[in-house]
């Protein structure tokens, strides 16, 4: 029964971070567009929406892998650093009433955890060693 859409989708790219994105880029258009269902934005929403939907299906159809692995790889690179720092503010909220204070390395940007309330001290990172001064 599901033989046919094996052989279909042999040598197909499949799904993605970026596909992955593209696809709730197109959820949040769609229900965004629906307050704006008879005016303008409404119809530019739309358009948008399908031109994102076509993108999600080309590369998830397509059979150059290659180019869909460099794009996927550029999209990460930009969208990386936006997760990373909001996993960071997560963090620190979640330590904000802990006995541990957050850190990032001014040079790799790793996080470290330092105890609170200990004045001014050299911290170094244990990823680079890079010795830095704050304030916990």
């Amino acid at each position: 029964m599901m033989n046919w859409f094996r052989r279909f989708m042999y040598g197909r790219y499949g799904s993605d971070q970026l596909s992955a994105f593209l696809f709730v880029l197109y959820v949040f258009l769609v229900l965004f567009q629906l307050a704006f269902r008879n005016s303008v934005p409404g119809v530019i929403l739309m358009a948008v929406s399908y031109v994102v939907v076509f993108l999600y299906f080309f590369r998830f159809l397509s059979r150059n892998i290659y180019k869909r692995q460099r794009e996927n790889q550029k999209f990460l690179n930009i969208w990386n650093p936006f997760k990373n720092y909001f996993k960071f503010i997560k963090l620190c909220i979640q330590e904000r009433n802990g006995v541990k204070k957050l850190f990032r390395c001014p040079k790799c940007h790793q996080t470290i955890r330092v105890p609170k309330g200990k004045g001014k001290i050299a911290i170094t990172c244990p990823k680079c060693h890079f010795e830095f001064v704050k304030k916990t």
